[in-house]
C-alpha cells in the first residue's frame, strides 16, 4: 500500500510518532461545535481512537490513535456525520475567533460571523507557508489575533461632546490605556495611547462620549513558535464588508514578497512594514473608512 502522506496531511490526517498511526484533525470555526457534532466526535473517538478527543490551542478537535487501515471507513463516517477535517502544511488554517458582540458584554464587532465568512473564503488555500488568521471582537484580544499571521481586532472610535460633559472624571478612571486626562475640569483624549475599547463611551453617565466609527484593526506578521513575534497594525477601522478584500490583499502581498521558508512575520521583518503595507495597497480602504471620522477626530483633544 502506497501512502501519500502529503495528501493525508492536507486532509487533516497527521502522522503520529507510532507507525501507521494518525491524529485526525477536525474543523471548528470560531471554536463552535454543536452538541450533535460533539456526540459524533465521541463516537468516532470510541470507534477509531482510544476514547478521547484532544482540544487544540486553535479551537479545534483531534482524535489520536487512528490506524491507517481505518482511514477509508473513518473518512466515510466523517462525511456521513457532516463533520469536516482540518488541514496542515502550507495552507490557510481554520479561522479562530472569540464570541464577539453576539454574547460577550465587551464585544464591539461580530467576530464569530466574520470568522465564518473568512473561513469560507480562505480555508485550505495553498500559500507559501502556513498562514493563521485570528479575530477578536474587542481589544481584550482573548483569541490572540496579534499572534496570528493575520489578525483582526474590533475597535470603536470615541469623541467627546463637550456640552454634555459634567467633568466627573469617570472616563479617566476607567480608561485602560490611560489615554484620558482631566484638564481644567474636562477630559482630554490622547489618541496615541487610546486602545479604542470604548470604556469611556459605555461608562459615561451623561453620554458625553459618543461613537464616531467602529471596525477592525488589521494586524500582520504575528506568530508563535520558537521565535514569537506580535503582529503590527497595517490598517485601521476596516468595515465588515472590507475585511475579505483586506485579507485577500494581505495574502497576495505575502505571495508576491515572501521567500521560501518565510512566514508573513519574516517577510515583514525583511522588507519592512511600510513596504509590506504599500504592497497590500490597503490605504484606499482605510481612507474610505476614515472619511466619516475625520471631522470628529479634530474635536477630540
Amino acid at each position: 500500500m502506497t501512502i501519500d502522506y502529503n495528501e493525508l496531511k492536507k486532509g487533516g490526517f497527521l502522522r503520529q510518532r507510532q507507525k501507521d498511526t494518525f491524529i485526525v484533525r477536525f474543523r471548528s470555526i470560531a471554536g463552535n461545535l454543536t452538541s450533535d457534532q460533539l456526540r459524533k466526535l465521541a463516537d468516532l473517538a470510541d470507534t477509531y481512537g482510544k476514547g478521547y478527543v484532544h482540544v487544540t490551542t486553535r479551537q479545534g478537535a483531534e482524535i489520536p490513535w487512528v490506524k491507517i487501515n481505518d482511514y477509508d471507513n473513518m473518512k466515510k463516517e466523517i462525511t456521513n456525520y457532516g463533520l469536516t477535517t482540518g488541514t496542515c502544511g502550507p495552507r490557510i488554517r481554520t479561522v479562530v475567533a472569540c464570541p464577539g458582540l453576539e454574547v460577550c458584554q465587551n464585544g464591539l464587532t461580530n467576530s464569530r460571523a466574520c470568522a465564518e465568512e473568512l473561513d469560507k473564503a480562505f480555508f485550505g488555500r495553498p500559500v507559501p507557508m502556513k498562514t493563521k488568521i485570528g479575530i477578536c471582537g474587542c481589544p481584550n484580544s482573548c483569541s490572540k489575533p496579534q499572534e496570528n499571521d493575520i489578525g483582526l481586532v474590533g475597535v470603536i472610535d470615541p469623541v467627546l461632546i463637550e456640552d454634555k460633559c459634567i467633568g466627573c472624571g469617570l472616563c479617566e478612571r476607567v480608561c485602560p490605556g490611560k489615554a484620558i486626562e482631566m484638564v481644567d475640569g474636562k477630559p482630554v483624549l490622547n489618541r496615541k495611547r487610546c486602545l479604542f475599547e470604548g470604556n469611556c463611551i459605555s461608562s459615561c453617565p451623561v453620554d458625553a462620549w459618543e461613537e464616531t466609527r467602529r471596525g477592525y484593526l488589521l494586524y500582520v506578521g504575528g506568530k508563535i513558535g520558537r521565535l514569537p513575534v506580535l503582529g503590527k497594525v497595517a490598517a485601521e477601522f476596516l468595515q465588515e464588508d472590507e475585511v475579505i478584500e483586506a485579507v485577500e490583499r494581505t495574502i497576495s502581498a505575502f505571495e508576491r514578497l515572501g521567500q521560501q521558508g518565510e512566514r508573513i512575520a519574516d517577510t515583514v521583518a525583511r522588507v519592512g512594514l511600510d513596504a509590506f503595507k504599500e504592497e497590500i495597497n490597503i490605504l484606499d480602504i482605510e481612507s474610505k473608512s476614515a472619511d466619516t471620522g475625520t471631522e470628529q477626530e479634530s474635536e477630540v483633544g
